[in-house]
């Protein structure tokens, strides 16, 4: 089978889409979360709610909830009927920050074979739970994000799609602008071929990904298993880092002397992100820190996130991620508002890795640290409802040791 392949679906229909499509389930706060179920009975929230949005249910009662959002759904005819099998052109448009992908099935076993590589930990409890959602709901619409190196050819196609009228145009509750095309029969045929023959590399739904696997393994690993993905060039995706921030009491003088055995540390007017250091706010000051060179020049251990853990949090400050006194905080935070609202704690910050150091990372099937980096964009949910085949016994729970597209458990 090849890698990439076309799908049947429902497709939302433009007058339901605005109340139906929304971000996806960990895009959102509780109180988001909390609000949109209340207010809005054809969100696709109520497809996707979990044990953050109904404390105390089991995986059957809010299995059994999240089928009836979906029946909802479809009696409230907000979707057109089942389409002939096809690929898709969707872009979001986030006040002019564009991203443009590819959806389409991807043959479960690419991401076993190394066809498909991720580079994220995955957590059991999470998988499991994710799996009883999947035997709940016999329907998929939320989209595995996937990357590949850039391609003049799918570019030309992605392109010649786009020249034409959209099939659908909505905006989301967050006022994110999205369109959807359908690849003609005659362009999907190469476009497949092409896409098939990349490397493709998980940037978002790891946990989707490995639960996915999971179910498939279980049922015996047939043929024909696919994931909804949406298929993303290297240039319409953005990495982003985590900063971190180390909450207090933090030996101001006792830490800048440890920083300065190591590194070159500089008085600066604000926070630098820069590959090979990083900013600090501490004491009231901004630092611009500069680490030496390592040896290690590839993987995992080379991330910059991972030197800052290894050579300054641990040895300097007895912390590392994951720690209770380590919060981690967007980049698209506003750092001066960060430092200001917590000024007597360490507030670390990091340039984002490069995608060249996400692929290497993938491709000699290791894992990132926890919070290396937060991609766009972040596909909506509602959009698609890709049928499932052949429910698995509820009795087959994936095993903790799952391990899935590269990932590996905690």
């Amino acid at each position: 089978m090849t890698l990439v392949g076309r799908f049947a679906a429902r497709i939302v229909k433009q007058e339901h889409a605005a109340d139906v499509v929304c971000p996806m389930h960990d895009a959102l706060s509780a109180a988001q979360r909390a609000n949109l179920l209340l207010e809005n009975p054809l969100s696709y929230l109520n497809v996707t709610r979990n044990s953050l949005d109904m404390p105390g249910a089991s995986y059957e009662e809010i299995g059994v909830a999240n089928a009836a959002g979906l029946e909802r759904l479809l009696r409230s005819d907000s979707y057109g009927q089942l389409s002939d099998p096809a690929i898709y052109v969707y872009r979001i448009d986030r006040d002019g920050d564009v991203h443009t992908g590819v959806v389409a099935d991807l043959d479960v076993e690419g991401f076993v074979d190394g066809r498909v590589l991720g580079h994220e930990d995955v957590k059991p409890e999470k998988v499991r739970a994710l799996a009883k959602h999947f035997e709940a709901v016999p329907t998929r619409s939320e989209l595995v994000a996937v990357m590949h190196r850039d391609d003049d050819d799918v570019a030309a196609i992605v392109a010649t799609t786009t020249s034409h009228a959209p099939i659908l145009t909505v905006t989301d509750l967050t006022g994110v602008k999205q369109q959807v095309w359908r690849v003609s029969d005659d362009d999907a045929r190469p476009l497949i071929e092409r896409l098939s023959a990349l490397r493709h590399y998980v940037a978002d739904g790891h946990h989707r990904v490995a639960a996915t696997l999971a179910r498939w393994r279980d049922h015996g690993s047939p043929r024909g298993g696919t994931v909804l993905c949406v298929l993303y060039p290297e240039n319409q995706t953005h990495l982003l880092a985590f900063d971190r921030l180390v909450a207090r009491p933090v030996d101001v003088e006792a830490a800048l002397d440890g920083l300065k055995q190591t590194c070159r540390v500089t008085q600066a007017s604000g926070p630098t992100r820069r590959h090979g250091g990083f900013g600090l706010h501490l004491g009231g000051s901004w630092y611009r820190v500069d680490m030496p060179d390592s040896s290690v020049t590839e993987g995992a251990t080379s991330l910059d996130v991972a030197r800052l853990d290894a050579e300054i949090l641990r040895p300097i400050l007895g912390v590392a991620s994951g720690h209770d006194r380590v919060t981690y905080v967007s980049e698209l935070s506003d750092s001066h508002v960060v430092a200001a609202t917590h000024p007597d704690d360490a507030y670390f910050v990091l340039a984002a890795p490069t995608h060249e150091e996400l692929i290497s990372v993938a491709e000699r099937g290791e894992v990132m640290p926890p919070k290396s980096t937060y991609i766009e964009p972040k596909p909506r949910a509602g959009i698609f409802l890709h049928p499932r085949q052949g429910p698995v016994d509820p009795r087959n729970l994936p095993p903790a040791s799952v391990r899935a597209t590269g990932a590996r458990t905690t």
